[in-house]
């Protein structure tokens, strides 16, 4: 019988060319495709109806990207993470409605951005953080009621951790390219190259994206995109992503006592 099933999915970034297919290069899309094929869970990825909530850019990582794709085989997470590359993780899934759809049924969508603290004025960054969550509108999309509803930020916060910034974002969806350009203003801002004056004067996003270029991609992360239902944890999955994340945490820590030496010297 055919079934639909969504996936949450883990990957590093800095080694694709970004999500969807391409000729001769390495994707996102490309490795979950071969995976499939490889473990016989789908034999032709044309009658699969996959789909993404979002298309992530080259170097983008995600912990929380979710993937749709129809069969008729045995689902299990197991089966597919045997032909996943080291640097991807499937950790979740739940059986959705055949007509599920990803990336307009996710009900809101969260990233966070990390860059290093140089001594930018945070004080300043955090009121153009306000005004951009309570004044920015970057488009508009269509409710399930048929009617349009103007596209804005949800949650848009930034904290001191150590010795990074740690930026939010949070937002029913986003353009292309919209949380490195914000993340490069507020940046901007905080270092007195970009005034709260002049942010007041630009909040038409079709004006600000001009004069705003986007943040390094491969600092940036898409966390989680919720829906209205639990997906299932599959906790053997859980153990080895934490697993590995700690074995991270160690190696970035080597770098913050070398970090922490040269600065003392």
């Amino acid at each position: 019988m055919l079934k639909r099933y969504a996936v949450k999915l883990y990957y590093d970034g800095k080694n694709f060319y970004g999500f969807q297919l391409q000729k001769d290069r390495r994707t996102v899309a490309g490795e979950i495709f071969s995976a499939f094929v490889r473990s016989k869970l789908i034999v032709k990825p044309e009658n699969a109806f996959f789909q993404a909530a979002s298309r992530t850019d080259r170097g983008v990582s995600a912990l929380g990207q979710t993937i749709a794709f129809n069969t008729e085989e045995k689902f299990s997470l197991k089966r597919i993470n045997a032909f996943l590359p080291p640097d991807m993780y499937a950790w979740a899934w739940i059986e959705v409605p055949l007509n599920f759809n990803p990336r307009r049924e996710a009900e809101e969508r969260t990233y966070v951005y990390v860059y290093p603290y140089r001594g930018e004025n945070l004080e300043k960054m955090r009121k153009a953080a306000k005004i951009l969550k309570e004044n920015l509108v970057f488009g508009s999309y269509m409710g399930a009621d048929g009617k349009v509803y103007p596209r804005t930020l949800k949650d848009l916060s930034l904290t001191l951790t150590g010795e990074c910034i740690l930026f939010s974002f949070t937002s029913k969806s986003f353009v292309r390219g919209l949380v490195r350009k914000l993340t490069n203003l507020l940046l901007k801002v905080g270092r007195e190259e970009f005034s709260l004056n002049q942010l007041n004067q630009n909040l038409n996003y079709e004006n600000l994206k001009q004069k705003i270029p986007p943040a390094p991609a491969e600092n940036l992360l898409l966390l989680e995109v919720k829906y209205g239902f639990k997906f299932n944890v599959d906790e053997n999955s859980k153990k080895k992503l934490l697993d590995k994340f700690r074995g991270d945490l160690c190696l970035a820590q080597l770098k913050n006592i070398c970090l922490r030496k040269l600065a003392s010297i």
